[in-house]
């Protein structure tokens, strides 16, 4: 059985920045309300708590939930960020959109995808964001965006409302091909580093089975 994870969208790591929600994947990953949780702020890391239908428990479910399963190494990306109206600077969405070449492909339901081929991903994290003159690096239940040049296997989808992949199950859709240590896998500090700590010990699962199964 999958588990349904129902949280509130909750800041965590700054005072009087407002919740947000992604449209590009609105209907993939659904993130709703807002709320403030007023925590003294000393780190340069926002970390939110997003609401999901269901998750993968294991990688058995991550393989049967993801119609797009392959290897890539990512190119370039492009950060999005709505401001909350002109004259604020409080992000009300943010995402990366990554574009990455196809290595390989283990599972392709939509028979449309080739190696080498270039496509788009979306990403949960965005980092060096501007609030009142500081730099905050935003992030949904601590993602950590793929870095360029560096390979993963994603378990994907193709989006419903723009010309891009998205992620099956959150943050645990993306794994490194190299192995990396827990502390490289995740955006967080010491503040956050306690959120969705269920979901981060699935990662960590899945990961290596991940490793042992693809690489």
């Amino acid at each position: 059985m999958k588990k349904s994870i129902i949280v509130i969208i909750g800041l965590v790591s700054i005072v009087g920045l407002m919740g947000c929600t992604n449209d590009k994947n609105i209907n993939e990953k659904q993130i709703v309300g807002k709320e403030i949780e007023k925590v003294e702020q000393k780190s340069s890391i926002v970390s939110y708590n997003g609401k999901y239908l269901d998750l993968a428990e294991n990688i058995e479910e991550l393989e049967e939930s993801s119609p797009i399963i392959v290897t890539v190494t990512k190119r370039s990306e492009k950060k999005s960020i709505t401001k909350e109206s002109k004259n604020s600077n409080v992000p009300t969405e943010f995402y990366t959109m990554s574009e990455v070449v196809i290595n390989n492909i283990e599972k392709d339901e939509t028979k449309t995808l080739e190696e080498n081929k270039t496509i788009k991903v979306l990403e949960d994290s965005v980092e060096n964001v501007k609030i009142d003159g500081q730099e905050y690096d935003l992030t949904i239940d601590g993602y950590k965006n793929m870095k360029e040049d560096e390979e993963y296997t994603l378990f994907i989808r193709k989006s419903t409302s723009g010309d891009n992949y998205v992620l099956t199950n959150a943050m645990l859709s993306k794994y490194p091909v190299a192995e990396l240590s827990e502390s490289e896998l995740f955006l967080e500090n010491e503040e956050n580093k306690e959120e969705a700590i269920d979901m981060k010990d699935t990662y960590k699962d899945i990961y290596k089975e991940v490793l042992s199964d693809y690489n």
